[in-house]
């Protein structure tokens, strides 16, 4: 039975780097067994993923061609691999989206494939900064990071998406990874994923070694945040310093600076605990903490 992988994300969990070197290596991916579709791809510039098949489920019945399209392509190529990454599939649940749930009906339409969805969770108070940074960087995010967390809250509920994914897949159908140096083959998601789907990356990959939708240092946020308020009603000047800034103040990948206060930090943990813990027992068959180290720990490991 062939299988269609679903990388779903989350965002910030390196997809960029992932779609990137997935695309760049095609050819060496067929030479596997693995398409990598060119149906769904995104028509934007620095954009490797299949984002046009998640937004075409929010405008069906267009979603459906699209997701037909796909199934056409895969047959066609004859592999026994198919690998679909946008981090956008992830937020599906929260559009509202009449008729069948998305995920059931990707289900369907690749009726006789055996439907597996891979999802890297990172811990919320991190997901929380990483988001935070990455808005203020790209798209011109003038609030404070408090009034920000109102806006992602329901990105951060992991287990509603995983319930609502698993409804229309399955439970076993549903793979939980972490995206924790300490928890990724080689520190990084590509070699992670290329572990678990069986890809050999030294049989004819290339793989791109600068940081993709890399973050900002801590004073390069600050800087990006003034810019943002100073700068709201120049769109062109803003883009300027916003180019200069990035240039000057560009994190290395999995760079962390404190952005919540110790007392925040708590809350948000002890909000999400149980929650976490049920995806630890549903997912991973283990009673246990899903995250077990803190990102400060991890950080000092």
């Amino acid at each position: 039975m062939p299988t269609l992988f679903l990388h779903v994300g989350l965002h910030k969990t390196g997809t960029t780097s992932l779609q990137k070197a997935f695309f760049d290596n095609r050819a060496a991916l067929e030479r596997q067994g693995f398409l990598y579709p060119r149906t769904g791809l995104s028509q934007k510039p620095v954009n490797w993923g299949h984002h046009e098949l998640a937004y075409a489920l929010r405008h069906r019945p267009q979603g459906t061609e699209i997701w037909q399209a796909l199934r056409k392509e895969a047959g066609d190529a004859g592999l026994p691999n198919v690998v679909v990454s946008s981090e956008e599939l992830s937020l599906l649940p929260f559009a509202n989206l009449p008729g069948p749930a998305p995920f059931k009906l990707i289900s369907q339409i690749f009726e006789g494939y055996d439907v597996r969805l891979i999802c890297y969770l990172r811990p919320q108070a991190e997901m929380i900064a990483s988001l935070y940074n990455h808005h203020v960087k790209s798209v011109g995010e003038k609030r404070d990071i408090l009034e920000f967390i109102a806006q992602v809250a329901p990105r951060l509920d992991y287990q509603n998406y995983l319930n609502v994914a698993a409804h229309g897949l399955g439970t076993g159908a549903i793979e939980v990874r972490l995206y924790q140096k300490s928890h990724m083959k080689n520190g990084d998601i590509i070699s992670d994923m290329a572990d678990r789907l069986s890809i050999d990356l030294t049989r004819g990959f290339t793989i791109r070694q600068a940081a993709l939708n890399s973050g900002l240092t801590r004073e390069g946020l600050q800087a990006m945040l003034e810019a943002n308020r100073r700068l709201a009603g120049d769109p062109e000047q803003l883009k300027a310093e916003r180019t200069a800034i990035i240039e000057r103040h560009r994190a290395p990948a999995f760079y962390r600076h404190q952005l919540l206060s110790d007392e925040m930090l708590q809350v948000i943990e002890a909000l999400y605990r149980n929650k976490n813990r049920q995806i630890a027992r549903r997912f991973l068959g283990r009673d246990e903490p899903l995250f077990a180290l803190s990102s400060e720990a991890e950080a000092l490991a």
